[in-house]
């Protein structure tokens, strides 16, 4: 336990015993004297955790210490964030595209924070700790857009459940955008809105609770850096497709017609550029990796071509990449192994360049 948590612990239940309600209070009485006492106990446990940054740690808090580090390793350079789920952290190497750029003259360095199945509210609020925690305003970050996120503004229920990672998320503005988009009927169906709606409600309580913040929670400097991006060799076990299945599907052309996305993600992404700016970021931009199945790469088109088209927004249709990732360079049909990711950096770091995504 971390010592601030220690003392947050102690204090709070000196809070207990000082508040607790008088011997003979009715009732009512009694419960309002709870009520306010776990009240003033629960804010100054979250104030004094918040003040040292303490949080419950996840595997995306090590990309974030990781992404400090070299943020303060190379404290003069100006960084490009690119931050996403597992399309990105399999197929974005950021050493390899901080080289490239940097050979075509572009003085930054590129951080891939990234992780597998992370919501558009997680990604942010990890943008942001990451911004804290090194006390620098990225000059450029690309947001990854993809439609399953969009579908969903409870996503994180789709790979935790009751865990750190699951309530750390349930922040107030969390709380908001996931309560927006359900309210808008963004699930699949009666029984996935309820469902959604009765864990929301549990893991904000849980959030909100502090619960396991003082037994779990670690601080920043505690917390083990790691790289974000996770390159891989195999194939999945149960990825069965043939080179032939592979090119068809490459092979099918998008149809772009401008398009927007789901209101609540919509009005999402409006918010996050507006905070970003506020802060200093000069250039956002958008970007979603190559993924086999063409209505998902014909999606991220459509919405750089509507709702996205005033920013540099990258889609993985340019046909000549998708022939260079015809055969066995995917780790499944929405990732690609390490050679992909080659030809996908590659590919991304001319595309920056033509969209003038760092001018």
């Amino acid at each position: 336990m971390h010592w601030i948590a220690f003392l947050a612990a102690a204090i709070a239940l000196f809070l207990v015993r000082v508040l607790r309600a008088p011997d003979k209070s009715r009732r009512v009485v009694a419960a309002l004297w709870f009520v306010s006492a776990f009240a003033v106990t629960t804010f100054t446990v979250r104030v004094m955790s918040d003040r040292a940054d303490i949080t419950r740690p996840t595997e995306y808090d090590q990309f974030v210490s990781h992404a400090a580090d070299v943020a303060s390793d190379e404290a003069n350079v100006p960084l490009i964030l690119f931050v996403g789920a597992s399309f990105t952290r399999n197929g974005l190497d950021d050493e390899e595209l901080t080289r490239k750029l940097r050979a075509e003259g572009y003085p930054h360095r590129v951080i891939n924070l990234s992780l597998q199945g992370a919501s558009l509210q997680e990604r942010d609020a990890h943008l942001w700790s990451f911004m804290r925690q090194a006390r620098r305003v990225p000059d450029v970050v690309f947001l990854e857009v993809a439609d399953e996120f969009d579908r969903d503004p409870a996503y994180v229920f789709s790979v935790a459940k009751f865990s750190d990672r699951a309530i750390e998320q349930f922040d107030p503005g969390s709380v908001y955008w996931s309560m927006k988009g359900l309210a808008q009927g963004q699930c699949a169906g009666m029984a996935a809105c309820v469902k959604s709606w009765g864990l929301l409600k549990v893991h904000a309580l849980m959030n909100w609770t502090n619960l396991g913040l003082l037994s779990t929670g670690r601080s920043a400097e505690d917390i083990e850096a790691v790289p974000a991006f996770d390159p891989k060799d195999e194939p999945r076990d149960n990825f069965l497709l043939e080179d032939a299945e592979i090119a068809d599907a490459l092979n099918t052309p998008a149809e772009i017609i401008p398009d927007i996305g789901p209101s609540w993600a919509r009005l999402f992404r409006m918010d996050q550029r507006r905070r970003l700016e506020e802060i200093g970021v000069r250039r956002i931009a958008y970007y979603y990796p190559p993924v086999i199945p063409p209505e998902e790469r014909q999606y991220v088109a459509r919405l750089c071509a509507g709702e996205l088209a005033e920013y540099p927004c990258i889609a993985p249709v340019d046909q000549q990449l998708l022939d260079l990732l015809q055969g066995q360079v995917w780790y499944d049909d929405r990732h690609l192994l390490r050679d992909g990711a080659e030809v996908y950096t590659d590919w991304l770091a001319g595309q920056i360049e033509t969209w003038g995504a760092l001018q």
